[in-house]
């Protein structure tokens, strides 16, 4: 697994940036927060370390938020109005304005949430622009929490509009990768990905649609991210176990990188290590594959966060290779064999990322080295775990001398754990033709 950071407040500086560098070449960026000149400096700091520095641009959606700008004291059965407009105001109940319209609820809904589940309310009344609860417990609201509601269907519409009109705000950054909220569907998928073809797309599950178009959404997308927040809270928390399961099976089966979000390690913004909830979450991501651990608060807003990161990395080192045994095995095997070996490294060189893809469905457990000519497949690579991307120049028609340039210059890395290797490669200039070339290359031959 790799680490994926954000960036806020407290990791802004330069000097903050340098030391996350030293842990990982991914950082993401939340649109919802500051703006267009923050997020445009920020970028220049972290491209500026590392020219290979990647980053994910976490786009806001329709989401309703609290537009409270200071915090509220909400008391045990206090009844609370939440509206979007101000004339849906009621008398006599304490108002907090949304950001965004209130989505479809469903007609069985009863409860309703703030901030990823945290704050339960008892539903009331509900409209198409008001939802009224009595609260469940006594709390202070933040500023700028989301509204969930169980069940409920967003605008895709409203998705989609509010989507590229932020997009088109920010297409002069440079950003590897675009984060949709609540991808209910794969038409916001393929439409955006129309118009910014050269963006990976990050498509973030996080209600009950989502989950149920699943297949689509995985199929079109680029990399996928599970808000275990937001989607705890809109399908039920008893539900988000076999959740989780489904998603990553499917990510699986095509191959996609998933990442793991929403409170990964929030105890450490107060103590010095995670609790052993923690500590066996994160184990059950390594478990299912997940390519990156997504840090949200506690790279941004937390003061320890220097202390979360190399905790973190250390426990991601301490279980690589745990397993690693070597395979006696040869070219005439290796595809068969491929399900059951663990820990082989396979050379790809690769002008459009199909075979990563395919690889990458039947086993997960395989070190990857990808050659490409094709920038887009580098920045997908960068965010998969066990592949370590080459950019190289463009791919001549006789492919055997380049390759052989490029694997003696990365010998060192590529035969680390092991003196063999499998290489596969596309012949040039083949139309349609994905990997037809398998070779079994030990490190002496360079």
């Amino acid at each position: 697994m790799r680490i994926l950071p954000t960036i806020g407040p407290v990791s802004e500086s330069t000097n903050s940036l340098k030391k996350i560098n030293k842990f990982t070449n991914i950082f993401r960026l939340n649109g919802s927060h500051n703006n267009i000149n923050w997020h445009k400096n920020i970028i220049k700091k972290i491209k500026s370390l590392n020219k290979n520095n990647k980053i994910l641009f976490d786009v806001p959606g329709i989401k309703p938020r609290t537009a409270n700008d200071k915090e509220i004291v909400i008391k045990k059965n206090q009844i609370v109005c939440f509206y979007f407009k101000k004339k849906n105001k009621i008398k006599d109940l304490l108002n907090i304005q949304l950001t965004k319209p209130i989505p479809q609820a469903s007609k069985f809904l009863k409860y309703f949430s703030l901030s990823d589940g945290s704050y339960i309310f008892r539903l009331k009344k509900i409209s198409k622009n008001i939802v009224v609860g009595y609260s469940v417990q006594d709390f202070i609201l933040k500023p700028n929490k989301g509204l969930n509601l169980p069940g409920a269907v967003y605008d895709n519409d409203l998705q989609i509009k509010t989507s590229l009109k932020f997009l088109q705000s920010i297409k002069k950054l440079e950003f590897e990768s675009m984060g949709l909220s609540f991808v209910q569907d794969e038409k916001i998928v393929k439409l955006i990905k129309k118009v910014f073809p050269q963006k990976l797309i990050t498509a973030k599950i996080e209600n009950s649609q989502g989950l149920k178009n699943i297949n689509q959404i995985v199929k079109y997308s680029d990399v996928i991210m599970i808000d275990r927040g937001d989607l705890s809270a809109e399908i039920g928390e008893q539900n988000l176990f076999n959740a989780i399961i489904k998603i990553s099976e499917e990510c699986r089966e095509f191959g996609k990188p998933l990442i793991m979000a929403t409170e990964n390690l929030d105890s450490m913004m107060k103590n010095l290590s995670p609790t052993k909830s923690e500590v066996v979450s994160i184990s059950f991501s390594e478990h299912i594959k997940a390519d990156q651990i997504m840090l949200s608060d506690e790279t941004a807003t937390s003061k320890n966060y220097l202390k979360t990161l190399k905790w973190l990395n250390n426990f991601i080192n301490s279980n690589k290779n745990k397993n690693y045994k070597k395979q006696n095995l040869n070219n005439e095997t290796f595809f068969s064999s491929l399900k059951n070996i663990n820990n082989e490294t396979v050379i790809i060189f690769t002008k459009k990322g199909y075979v990563v893809d395919k690889i990458l469905n039947i086993n997960r457990n395989l070190k990857l080295f990808v050659f490409s000519d094709n920038q887009f497949i580098i920045n997908h690579c960068y965010f998969r775990s066990n592949c370590t991307p080459v950019k190289t120049k463009r791919f001549p028609k006789k492919m055997e001398a380049f390759i052989f340039k490029y694997i003696k210059d990365n010998k060192n890395n590529i035969f680390r754990l092991n003196n063999r290797a499998f290489l596969t490669y596309s012949s040039y200039p083949k139309k349609n033709v994905r990997a037809n070339t398998l070779s079994f290359v030990t490190k002496n031959l360079f």
